[in-house]
Formats: structure tokens, sequence, C-alpha cells
């Protein structure tokens, strides 16, 4: 029985510290939230700016490109 292969579930599990949730610093999981909160604001803001620019239809070029801006790539 000692010798049964490990789950990779229970391996990460065992990996993990207990109670590792508990040490986080506070001030880091701040800074994280507000630095998503920040793109996501900047990134609503150029898309507003994209919709009241434009008079004709939607680009996908153009919704690809601001993507890109941002960090988001499409394959």
């Amino acid at each position: 029985m000692a010798h049964e292969k490990q789950d990779w579930k229970d391996a990460l599990q065992a990996a993990k510290p207990e109670g590792s949730r508990l040490h986080d610093d506070p001030d880091q999981r701040k800074k994280k939230e507000a630095r998503i909160m920040y793109s996501r604001r900047i990134l609503q803001k150029d898309i507003n700016n994209y919709i009241k620019s434009k008079n004709g239809p939607i680009r996908y070029s153009d919704i690809e490109s601001i993507g890109n801006k941002h960090g988001f790539y499409t394959t």
C-alpha cells in the first residue's frame, strides 16, 4: 500500500502549505485587485471611445487591435 501511485490532485494538495491563504500579505491582495480594476477601467474607456467615434459598423480588426493593446491575443 505504501508504494501506490499518488494521484496528481493529492500530490498538489500535499505540496501546498497548510493555511497558505492566511499568510498572504493583505496589501499585496489589495494591490493586485487595484491593478486589475485599473486595467478594466482603461479597457472600458478605450471601448467606449471607439464606439462613440464610429458612425458605421464596428470592425473586428479594430476591436482586435484594442484587445491586443491590452494584452488579449487571438489565434
